[in-house]
């Protein structure tokens, strides 16, 4: 330690104690400056002149000062008074302490030496520390509640704003102290509150009530408001309100555009046709359209959220909404249960009044359940309709066939007098008829009665094809030869009308497993429309062979009038008549290509028709590969 005259360091402990401690004398002031708290003195470079025992005790070195002192002795020379610091020592033990520092002086006023006293303040630091930590989780629950907090004087002016409002309203707190709160904004009438809720002469609290103010940006914000009135605690005057502001501008947006959203789910499940309704996951229900509920009367006003799917099924039984016998309602209830647990196809529940609905059940991702009850009566109904329709055309139909057969016996049997007397009368066996003109009506009357029996023959074919009673007759045909005949029975009408008739087979072809009677009669029906629709001077050609899938194609095609696109569907309808007038050009009942259609699909054939109107047609008949016998 630094050595000084002891007369001079004596006087500067006793100055120095007189300054400590003015209400005594130097010699007790020095004492005590020695005796208690730590105490030093350093000279105006800042060197340790004395340090009482209390100091060298917190001293690591009796040398060294705690803290830096340079500072301190150029602030005294400077502007005199006795700054003050705090500092925090670790060892010996941790402590807290403030230092207050003034200068001696000697008779001149110079400073001679500047001193230190001691303070312990350990119990006021944690007296503020737990003041600041108090402060401070206060401070962190009110950011928590609220966006900024606000206090007012008995006037409602805004005499405190937390800094945070500048963050929600763009608008710093100095704006806005002086301000009257109710400038700033307005309480919703929404609110619900009855009366103003910021009112001085009320002085009542209110919480979380709805306020709008205007963001520097001209946008409206919403907060949540919350206020209290506050008094003094000595004489009870009132002195304002305090509250707390949250803004919810987003969460009302979004609760607005939720509502939003739900009001537009709720029209557009009101509009759809269908019954909706959706349980959740414990199959209890969440919300169901007007369709669904009014779907059964008698519970309309039963079915509403929160009710159990099964108690909706039993209250539907036990109402009668649900047509089944009493008997049978349990064992329905049971099976329905189960089809719910997982829900498949769909299916149908007949109700009261001979009504109908479609059930359709979905399970959704979260194990909800989405229900749709479509209304059939008006299907049900057609349905039913056309089951009777269906019915009667079919009892009509096999009315008509067992006709067709029945009456065949009766009209072939005296058609073949008629033609068997005809022919003997036209060959004059019995003798002379006598006016050759007899012998010319005879002609008539046999072309006539083979003519009808023709078409009566068609019609009872075309009756069995219907009736599914037309049947094959089976064996090996030789295609060529079945050709040369059709053409045989054709060949004096194709040169009466002036048309003719080329056939362009190959010359070995394979035998078909076929019926060759209607085989025959298919190419016959062919050829006779082609020369009927062939203007004099054309041609028919006949084409055949076997290709590449084994099947058997053969083709008649003529350079006739043709036939329109949209009207070859009603060229194989029976009785279809193209040219439908009853003066029409060309007669015929219009039982030729159906029939040939029909024999070629017994045999599990197609036929099929190309055609152009003024250029020709062309029918291909196509055999599978199955009837063609291997060479």
């Amino acid at each position: 330690m630094p050595q000084v005259n002891r007369h001079h360091r004596t006087g500067m402990i006793a100055a120095a104690a007189s300054l400590a401690s003015p209400d005594r004398d130097a010699g007790g002031g020095a004492a005590l400056a020695a005796a208690t708290a730590p105490f030093f003195i350093v000279d105006p470079n800042g060197e340790l002149l004395y340090a009482n025992p209390a100091y060298l005790r917190l001293a690591a070195s009796p040398d060294v000062p705690l803290y830096q002192l340079d500072e301190i002795v150029a602030e005294i020379i400077a502007h005199g008074g006795r700054p003050t610091r705090e500092i925090a020592l670790a060892d010996p033990a941790p402590s807290r302490w403030r230092v207050e520092h003034f200068a001696i002086v000697d008779d001149n006023g110079a400073v001679t030496g500047i001193a230190g006293s001691f303070h312990d303040i350990a119990d006021l630091y944690a007296a503020r520390h737990a003041l600041s930590v108090t402060q401070e989780r206060l401070d962190d629950l009110t950011r928590l509640v609220s966006d900024w907090i606000w206090e007012t004087d008995t006037a409602l002016r805004l005499t405190f704003v937390s800094p945070r409002v500048s963050e929600v309203l763009g608008l710093q707190p100095v704006e806005l102290i002086g301000r009257s709160l109710l400038e700033l904004g307005r309480f919703v009438a929404a609110s619900g509150y009855d009366g103003e809720p910021l009112d001085a002469q009320r002085r009542a609290p209110f919480r979380d009530l709805a306020f709008t103010i205007a963001h520097r940006d001209g946008s409206q914000r919403l907060f949540h408001v919350s206020g209290l009135p506050i008094f003094d605690p000595l004489t009870g005057v009132f002195l304002g309100f305090r509250g707390t502001a949250l803004d919810v501008s987003e969460q009302q947006a979004t609760a607005s555009r939720a509502a939003q959203s739900q009001n537009q789910l709720t029209q557009a499940l009101e509009s759809i046709s269908e019954g909706f309704a959706l349980f959740d996951a414990s199959d209890h229900l969440v919300l169901s359209n007007h369709k669904f509920r009014t779907s059964f009367p008698s519970i309309t006003d039963d079915i509403v959220p929160g009710m159990s799917f099964e108690g909706f099924l039993r209250a539907g039984l036990a109402a009668g909404d649900i047509d089944l016998p009493p008997e049978k309602r349990q064992d329905w209830l049971a099976d329905r249960l189960r089809l719910r647990a997982e829900p498949r196809a769909s299916f149908e529940i007949k109700l009261r009044n001979e009504r109908w609905i479609k059930v359709s059940d979905h399970r959704t991702a979260d194990g909800s359940t989405v229900g749709i009850r479509t209304d059939i009566t008006d299907l049900k109904h057609r349905e039913e309709a056309l089951f009777a329709a269906k019915e009667a055309a079919e009892i009509a139909s096999r009315s008509k066939s067992e006709f067709l057969a029945n009456i065949s016996h009766e009209l072939r049997t005296p058609l073949n007098a008629i033609i068997g007397f005809s022919e003997i009368m036209r060959e004059e066996i019995f003798g002379p008829l006598g006016s050759p003109q007899y012998r010319e009506y005879i002609g008539d009357v046999l072309d006539s009665a083979h003519h009808l029996l023709e078409v009566i023959n068609d019609i009872l074919d075309i009756a069995k094809a219907e009736a599914g009673k037309l049947e094959l007759i089976e064996d090996d045909v030789e295609i060529a030869q079945v050709t040369q005949s059709a053409m045989r029975l054709i060949q004096e009408r194709a040169q009466r009308g002036g048309v003719t008739i080329r056939t362009n087979l190959p010359p070995e072809l394979p035998l078909l497993y076929a019926d060759e009677r209607k085989l025959k009669q298919v190419l016959l029906n062919l050829l006779t429309n082609a020369v009927k629709f062939t203007p004099p001077g054309g041609t028919i050609d006949v084409d055949g062979g076997v290709v590449e899938d084994g099947a058997f194609v053969m083709t008649v095609r003529d350079t006739g009038i043709g036939i329109a696109a949209e009207n070859i569907a009603t060229a194989l309808a029976p009785f279809g008549q193209v040219d439908a007038k009853l003066n029409r050009k060309y007669e015929g009942t219009g039982l030729g290509l159906p029939l040939s259609n029909a024999m070629i699909h017994l045999h599990q054939g197609k036929l099929t028709i190309e055609s152009e109107v003024g250029k020709g047609t062309t029918v291909t008949l196509r055999l599978p590969a199955a009837r063609v016998r291997a060479a």
